[in-house]
C-alpha cells in the first residue's frame, strides 16, 4: 500500500525543516510582527468603515428599531419636588454653624477610666 502525497512531504521536509525555521524567524521576527500588525490594522480598518458606510438596514427596519428604543419618558413631577425640597434643606442645614457643647480640650466632664 502506498500513502499518497508521500513524495511531497519528503521533499517539502527535505527543504523545510524546524533548524531552518526558528532560524528564518530569528532574523525576521521584527518584520514578521510588522506585517502582521498592518494585517491586523487594515481588517480592523476595513471593519469600521464596513460599519458605518455599509449599513444595511431597511426603512421599515429603521422604523421598527426607533419605535422600541426611543420611548418618552414621564417626568414625575411630585417626587421631583420631593427631591429638590430634601435638597434644600440639606443645604439650609449646612449652612448652619454648629455649636460644640463640650470642649475637649479643657478636660471637663471627661470621666477616667479606673
Amino acid at each position: 500500500m502506498t500513502i499518497p502525497f508521500l513524495s511531497f512531504f519528503k521533499k517539502i521536509s527535505e527543504r523545510f525543516s524546524a533548524r531552518g525555521l526558528l532560524f528564518f524567524w530569528y532574523r525576521h521576527y521584527k518584520a514578521l510582527f510588522f506585517i502582521g500588525f498592518v494585517i491586523v490594522l487594515a481588517i480592523g480598518g476595513w471593519k469600521w468603515y464596513d460599519s458605518l458606510y455599509r449599513y444595511r438596514w431597511s426603512d421599515e427596519e429603521k422604523k421598527q428599531y426607533i419605535e422600541l428604543s426611543f420611548k418618552e419618558t414621564v417626568f414625575k413631577e411630585t417626587k421631583f419636588r420631593d427631591v429638590v425640597s430634601d435638597l434644600a434643606a440639606r443645604a439650609r442645614m449646612h449652612e448652619e454653624t454648629l455649636e460644640l457643647k463640650r470642649n475637649i480640650f479643657e478636660g471637663k466632664g471627661i470621666v477616667p477610666k479606673q
